[in-house]
């Protein structure tokens, strides 16, 4: 039976081998079978082994399609189509498509979809190995800090490939211009150094803006229970922890803050600033906020915090201390930026520090906390109250208005005055929809290769009507466009320039970047391109 399993779940056999042999002496070879077994079976569902190599899981992907097809073929209608795949769906554990507007006809085209279900299951897959490699100790400080090895072994590859993909495909626009996507990718917050860098800018803004306003600062950390920690501060396992993974902790402390905002906006109190998320070092979520508000309002939000981050077990030892802490910002001893810079910089790139919290090289803990939080889909830094970024980046990249008042704006926006924006938009706690500056959605545009005409494309890929793109602002009824150029994918090779699909440009962290551009999937190669004429600089074609 062991060798049976250590054969199948390979990436992981060696460890799984050295934790039977731990559960055996600490317990009995009963509990390392029983334990070996249960990992087996969550790894391996029927003819899925979430261990095998990448070959094996499309394969597994294009039967569970055809399945798919067939029982969609079978049904009678939309509706018996869409329970009989999502019986399929279910089974194998991935997660359902979303239905928009009760249309399943989009639900039924993914899950009739080899690439959606290989995307779904390579999620699935490292999860589930992560959520294992939590509980039998391979997450902690004693072994790997904030994400098991083999996930950093993953997410190492796979950042290989987006950097072999960034560099080796191109965007042109209707007036000729090409550039390499890795050229575009350093420019946008895709690059770790600029995303910190915008958000010191900000952090740094929501300082100014409340002493302006005679605001005070302070700096807040909620944790979760106990029970939800694999392992304790020492690194040893956790005889308490009752198998709740870091998604569902996360989904808590979110829950949590839910109950906090309901009730501070239920009392008048708006407070703004940012959130951070960050793991221990068992991989369990932890959140750190800097909020500024009246000095008036400070008792009443420490005591909201404080209330709902006891009502889950709050008697339990070290509940009181460590659930919720508050700490002032003293302004005599140091800015609220400052405090927070270390928190920023060790969950981007490390820049500045030599270690983290637990003596860790600072620049290799900020690539495993990276990968902890890619691994869970965990949003590390969200901004609270204070004015629309979207607008503040389309505003950035608006030309300059007539309007004076607009123009204002404007020139804070580029001058990366995040203090004169935020004032210029209104008060720091009025909600967005109030505000003067709003986001401009529009379809998104595409160009024809052939004709060099741009259209705007109905469907999408899987039937959805094509979702609306961020194209500009609206200023007093008025909509200003900031999309100079229409963008097109290229791939080069050693015959000709092809398209690349939309699909391919998802599985790469261009992706947001790629939409952003209205970048299209024509797969017609473009007669006026050739290979040896495109360069990343555009002023040497």
């Amino acid at each position: 039976m062991r060798q049976h399993i250590f054969t199948e779940l390979v990436p992981i056999a060696g460890d799984l081998a050295n934790h039977y042999v731990k559960t055996a002496e600490r317990q009995s070879f009963e509990q390392a079978n029983y334990e070996l077994q249960d990992i087996y079976n969550q790894l391996r569902i029927e003819d899925l082994n979430l261990c095998g190599n990448n070959e094996e899981l499309l394969e597994a992907a294009k039967r569970f399609a055809e399945k798919c097809q067939t029982a969609r073929s079978r049904a009678q209608s939309p509706d018996g189509a869409y329970q009989a795949c999502l019986r399929i769906v279910d089974h194998y554990q991935v997660k359902r498509p979303a239905i928009k507007a009760h249309d399943l006809e989009p639900a039924l085209n993914r899950m009739c979809c080899h690439r959606w279900w290989y995307r779904r299951i390579q999620i699935l897959r490292l999860r589930k190995i992560e959520t294992i490699s939590r509980n039998i100790e391979l997450v902690s400080r004693l072994r790997g800090t904030y994400a098991s090895d083999y996930t950093i072994h993953v997410k190492r590859k796979q950042k290989e490939r987006n950097r072999l993909y960034l560099a080796t495909n191109f965007v042109s626009n209707q007036s000729g211009e090409i550039f390499s996507l890795q050229n575009l990718a350093e420019r946008s917050v895709s690059n770790p150094a600029v995303r910190r860098a915008e958000l010191m800018v900000r952090i740094r803004g929501f300082e100014m803006v409340a002493d302006h306003l005679g605001h005070v600062g302070e700096f807040y950390t909620l944790t979760t229970p106990s029970r939800m920690h694999a392992c304790l501060h020492s690194g040893a396992i956790n005889p308490n922890h009752d198998g709740t993974t870091t998604l569902q902790a996360h989904e808590y402390l979110t829950h949590l803050w839910a109950l906090i905002r309901a009730e501070l906006d239920r009392q008048d109190i708006r407070p703004y600033g940012f959130r951070v998320v960050e793991p221990h070092h068992d991989g369990t979520p932890h959140w750190h906020l800097l909020l500024f508000m009246p000095d008036e309002q400070r008792e009443a939000v420490r005591n909201v915090m404080r209330h709902y981050a006891l009502l889950d077990n709050g008697q339990e030892p070290g509940a009181l201390e460590h659930r919720f802490k508050a700490v002032a910002i003293d302004p005599t001893k140091g800015s609220a930026a400052g405090y927070i810079a270390k928190y920023i910089a060790k969950n981007i790139d490390g820049y500045a520090l030599d270690q983290d919290s637990y003596g860790n090289d600072a620049i290799q803990a900020a690539e495993r906390i990276t990968a902890w939080a890619n691994t869970w889909g965990i949003r590390q830094f969200q901004q609270i109250g204070g004015p629309s970024v979207t607008v503040w980046r389309q505003l950035r990249k608006l030309d300059k208005t007539d309007d004076p008042e607009l123009e204002a704006i404007r020139q804070s926006a580029t001058a990366s005055d995040w203090a004169a924006f935020m004032l210029a938009m209104g008060d720091p706690e009025m909600p967005h929809r109030s505000h003067a500056i709003k986001p401009f959605y529009d379809q998104s545009k595409q160009l024809n290769p052939m004709t060099g005409e741009a259209y705007s494309p109905a469907l999408g890929r899987y039937g959805d009507n094509a979702p609306l793109r961020v194209s500009g602002i609206v200023w007093k009824g008025l909509s200003y466009n900031t999309k100079k150029h229409i963008w097109v994918l290229l791939k080069v090779d050693s015959e000709d320039v092809t398209l690349r699909s939309e699909a391919q440009a998802e599985r790469t962290q261009c992706h947001a970047a790629a939409v952003s551009l209205g970048l299209v999937s024509i797969t017609v190669p473009p007669p006026f391109y050739h290979p040896e004429i495109i360069h990343e600089n555009p002023t040497q074609h």
